[in-house]
């Protein structure tokens, strides 16, 4: 009996500090031996090798043992744990937004092949795991002190925002904005042309090529389209950073509204905003497809400026109570 707790504690005790490896020991024999006399006395006799192995099995693993009693150092403490989890969220999504637009945009326009589609989404899963292993390691050398986090501490409870015991209607959290950023400067790479997307002027049907001839319009609208996607780039921006500043963010998505609704004025006019060139198609189905196009972008616009008549009025409000 004796060889097998001292070989159970030897194995333990080589995995311990050696400050503290004695002291941990001798509890640990404490332990052993109470158990082993509170079972001999239930079966009133002694216990056999193979009765006290399982007992020295229900104890636990020495490395397991070792852990119990050794230091608790976590890769990632309980304070970091939240802010490396909201972290995360963010970088999935981020990862997911890379994959997924691209291949979207592919399937839509019909370039390329499933394969093209494949291997962009299968680009996802290293992505993701090279971010989310990027955030542990900050994270654990927050947790060590290697890196300081004090603004973590000085944060202020007048720049929270407001809320009230019932979600309020069309708040939104800083996830969402940091959506709304990403989204918003993929569209600007797109736009800017700095983003390469796999797109190309003429989509692949059934029925044949279809060639894109996009309105002058558009060339005209380059720069106020690309200051809104920049301001809308801001609002989002001040609600991550200083989610409290109700009022900057509903004045900056006011201007952004207007800017939206003054774009619109411009590409109501200018209809039909795309052309269709199709020359296997018959007059009449190349005319029905372009009608069909026609109504969808003006149903398009309608909505865009009922969104921004709707932003103008709810961030309007917010900009009055600063709520």
């Amino acid at each position: 009996m004796s060889d097998l707790i001292d070989r159970y504690l030897g194995a333990v005790a080589a995995l311990l500090p050696k400050a503290s490896r004695q002291d941990i020991v001798a509890e640990l024999r404490d332990l052993i031996v109470n158990r082993i006399e509170e079972r001999e006395a239930t079966l009133g006799r002694p216990l056999d090798k193979r009765e006290i192995e399982e007992l020295l099995r229900e104890i636990g693993h020495p490395i397991a043992v070792a852990g119990r009693y050794g230091p608790h150092m976590a890769l990632i403490g309980p304070e970091i744990y939240p802010f490396w989890l909201f972290g995360v969220k963010v970088l999935l999504a981020v990862a997911a937004l890379a994959a997924i637009i691209p291949a979207g945009v592919a399937l839509l326009t019909a370039y390329g092949d499933a394969r093209l589609v494949f291997r962009t989404v299968t680009d996802f899963i290293p992505t993701a795991l090279t971010l989310v292993g990027a955030a542990t390691l900050v994270a654990a050398a927050i947790e060590r002190g290697w890196i300081k986090a004090d603004g973590f501490r000085n944060w202020k409870v007048s720049e929270l925002p407001r809320v009230s015991d019932s979600k309020a209607l069309f708040s939104r959290s800083r996830f969402d904005g940091l959506f709304e950023v990403v989204a918003t400067l993929l569209f600007i790479g797109w736009w800017t042309r700095v983003v390469e997307f796999p797109t190309g002027n003429v989509i692949t049907t059934r029925g044949g090529e279809v060639a894109l001839t996009f309105s002058p319009i558009f060339q005209t609208l380059y720069w106020p389209i690309l200051a809104m996607a920049v301001v809308q780039v801001v609002s989002g921006l001040i609600l991550v950073i200083k989610p409290g500043w109700v009022r900057a963010r509903a004045g900056v998505e006011i201007i952004c509204a207007l800017i939206g609704l003054a774009i619109a004025a411009a590409l109501w006019p200018a209809m039909p905003l795309v052309t269709l060139v199709a020359p296997e198609a018959t007059t009449a189905g190349l005319a029905n497809l372009q009608r069909t196009v026609n109504l969808s972008l003006q149903v398009a616009l309608c909505v865009a400026i009922a969104i921004n008549l709707l932003k103008l009025i709810v961030d309007g409000w917010r900009l009055v109570r600063g709520r």
